[in-house]
């Protein structure tokens, strides 16, 4: 995909822009020099963009970091030499991120230029992530400014305005944004494109810049109550936060407070119920307007407030009407009571236009034009989709060799084996029928929970990583479990790429196949884990030029497995088979079909191996040609000789 349009056209021109893609355009129309990023879907996007046109538009640099810490740190630095920074993650990645962030958060550089916009892209319902996490809760411990789009016009103006702030007060200012901006679309009016005003010359002043007790509490003081006063003053008068339908009146007296993605959900809603009521839409999260909130406050018997996920809006109004003695009714989710009956809206999940207008009908009792009800109760009958890997993936067959090895390793040692999963791709390894996981936690996680059961039983524990999340955070585990000797076994699954969020490179991809590895320098994973001096094994697939690859795997995945057992050590088994997808972006790969004279619809292929192109048709089993990659494993496993490259017979 060329993202040449993100720099294309003249200003006042409208760009069909993805949410993301406005940011990307609001950073450059900002003049920035350096992002640095994770790949995390919602935020993904944002990074491959830059990566493309970081050089057209005059950056000094852009790199996808080997995770979210580093990210921000390499970040930090630019921003306090004097650079305009981005740095982008999704809402876990902020969890990785935060130590460096809480110390760099007080820091005040004296570059005038020095502005830093920590894009985080929530995911509520967890669409693509392992947990649902609001970000916003990370507000109240960093005490920095944070904006909140809610439509990718919106996307690109707040960009540019959060870069503003942090040029003006000296902070990081954060910007939030969900899925369903960050990967809606909608026509944006571009601006102009500004050039870099980094000066070649910086001040890096240790007392404003490091963080340790000589200078930490004065800094501290001086970000809450002078930087983030500034920041206050900046939200009460600030255009993004509007009062919209001012004058319209209710018998209920209802006014509803709202941000982001949910101030569209809102306009939804009051068409549904044909209901008039002030909008109070915040824009700047945090700090929040206090004085615009009390004086919109001052005007209803009742307001509800409605935000995706927790209550960092709903906590903060109450607290602000007791503060300032108002009687009112304020609805919403109730934060104090953890009883989903005693809200009219739920912390749990993504909100939509119908959930919204039901909790608006809770209140008012106003009949609407449609039933609500019926829609969000019908149950509409659709094909069921599993969650599947990719036709041809590499960790379907490291799957089908695993199963094996397991179950000979059971049979003949009589031991208990347990699975830790991780972050990626191959965690689809951990459901029905194959069901390879007892624990998972977040990135990096599986290596060390492996050696928690390990130390405490005689069982084979088996952690189970992809390259890109080794590099993430698995180092650290890995370096432990040798360290302390834990007996675990160790599967690398390493396909070339961060493939779950749309393979992406890290420091062990080929740099001969990505845009900008011209500018890296590729790290060898095995010389890498050879340098450990732990027990490493490694096994290496190359389409169409390996015979018998899945009994070598399935014999090395056993020996080592016995090892572990026998010798109480840790064992790691590389497993190097490049992401299909890759693949046949460079070159095209054989197809196979079915020998229909020598299939016996055995169903190793379609039921054990579970591959998603193949099925039982006529008896015998069915190769799908157009969705077929070309990754041959079909061929070495079936028993019967059935499925070729090349037939001359009657085929399917």
């Amino acid at each position: 995909m060329s993202y040449n349009k993100i720099v294309e056209g003249t200003p006042g021109d409208e760009k069909f822009f993805l949410g993301n893609e406005a940011i990307a355009r609001g950073a450059i129309e900002s003049g920035i020099d350096v992002y640095t990023y994770y790949p995390g879907t919602p935020s993904s996007e944002i990074g491959e963009i830059f990566s493309e046109i970081f050089k057209k538009v005059g950056m000094k640099w852009v790199e996808s970091s080997i995770n979210e810490k580093v990210a921000i740190e390499v970040a930090g630095a630019a921003y306090a030499r004097g650079a305009t920074v981005m740095v982008g993650m999704k809402n876990v990645g902020l969890n990785v991120a935060s130590d460096p962030l809480f110390a760099l958060a007080t820091t005040r550089p004296k570059n005038k230029n020095s502005a830093l916009v920590i894009l985080i892209a929530d995911d509520p319902q967890q669409h693509s992530s392992a947990v649902e996490m609001d970000s916003r809760n990370y507000l109240k411990i960093f005490k920095i400014p944070a904006l909140e789009p809610s439509n990718p016009q919106e996307c690109l103006e707040y960009t540019k305005r959060a870069f503003q702030i942090s040029r003006e007060i000296k902070l990081p200012v954060i910007l939030r944004t969900v899925t369903m901006v960050s990967h809606s679309r909608s026509n944006v009016t571009i601006g102009d494109i500004k050039e870099s005003e980094m000066d070649d010359n910086f001040d890096l002043s240790k007392e404003v810049n490091v963080a340790s007790r000589i200078y930490f509490l004065k800094l501290k003081e001086d970000q809450i109550y002078h930087r983030m006063r500034l920041a206050l003053e900046l939200s009460e008068n600030s255009s993004l936060n509007q009062i919209k339908n001012e004058n319209e009146k209710n018998e209920q007296e209802l006014g509803i407070i709202t941000s982001g993605v949910s101030y569209s959900y809102v306009n939804e809603a009051l068409e549904f119920l044909n209901l008039k009521a002030p909008v109070l839409k915040i824009g700047f999260i945090n700090p929040l307007p206090e004085k615009l909130i009390t004086s919109f406050l001052r005007k209803f018997k009742q307001v509800i407030v409605i935000e995706e996920m927790d209550t960092f809006m709903e906590t903060q109004i109450m607290a602000i009407a007791q503060m300032n003695g108002l009687e009112l009714k304020i609805h919403g989710k109730n934060p104090f009571s953890f009883d989903n009956k005693q809200g009219i809206l739920s912390m749990i999940g993504e909100l939509n236009p119908t959930k919204t207008a039901l909790a608006i009908q809770k209140i008012t009792k106003i009949k609407p034009r449609i039933d609500l009800e019926y829609i969000f109760g019908k149950k509409y009958e659709t094909v069921g989709r599993k969650s599947i890997m990719c036709p041809g993936c590499p960790h379907r067959t490291t799957g089908f060799a695993l199963q094996k090895a397991i179950k000979k390793i059971k049979s003949k040692l009589g031991k208990e084996v347990y699975f830790f999963q991780d972050i990626g791709c191959y965690t689809l390894l951990s459901y029905p029928p194959l069901s390879f996981a007892n624990m998972k936690y977040c990135m990096g996680s599986s290596i060390a929970l492996a050696q928690g059961v390990a130390h405490t039983s005689d069982s084979l524990n088996v952690a189970i990583i992809g390259d890109g999340t080794f590099f993430h955070s698995g180092i650290p585990a890995l370096l432990n479990g040798i360290y302390n000797r834990a007996p675990i076994l160790v599967l690398i699954l390493d396909n070339g790429w961060i493939g779950m969020t749309g393979q992406q490179p890290h420091p062990g991809s080929d740099v001969r196949h990505y845009y900008d590895g011209k500018f890296k320098n590729k790290i060898d994973l095995g010389i890498f884990l050879e340098g450990t001096g732990a027990n490493v094994s490694s096994i290496k697939r190359v389409e169409t030029k390996d015979e018998n690859y899945i009994s070598k795997l399935n014999d090395l995945i056993y020996n080592r497995g016995s090892d572990v057992l026998k010798e109480k050590n840790l064992q790691i088994v590389l497993i190097q088979d490049e992401c299909i997808q890759k693949v046949v972006k460079r070159e095209e790969l054989t197809k196979r079909k079915v020998d229909v004279e020598l299939c016996n619809n055995c169903g190793v292929c379609y039921n054990q191996f579970l591959c998603p192109v193949i099925s039982e048709a006529d008896e015998v089993a069915y190769i799908d040609l157009n969705e077929c990659l070309g990754c041959g494993i079909c061929e070495e496993i079936c028993p019967s000789n059935a499925i070729k490259g090349e037939i001359n017979n009657e085929v399917k």
